[in-house]
């Protein structure tokens, strides 16, 4: 982990703290199985998590789960 400050990719915010960011929607866990034989394809899977998205308070960008 590096202790440089983010900036936002869209509008250039930094981002220091928990207090730079916005809690935003709260999205199902998703999981990959791979396929049980050569011929199968993944498959993806709704978990029973919950992750919150994290925005840029600035600007809205979703800026990763938590």
């Amino acid at each position: 982990m590096s202790d440089e400050p983010l900036a936002c990719p869209d509008c250039g915010a930094e981002i220091g703290s928990k207090g730079d960011l916005e809690p935003g929607e709260t999205v199902r866990e998703l999981t990959f199985e791979e396929p049980s034989s050569a011929g199968d394809r993944p498959r993806v899977v709704l978990g029973a998590g919950q992750r919150n998205l994290w925005l840029c308070k600035n600007c809205g960008k979703v800026l990763g789960v938590g």
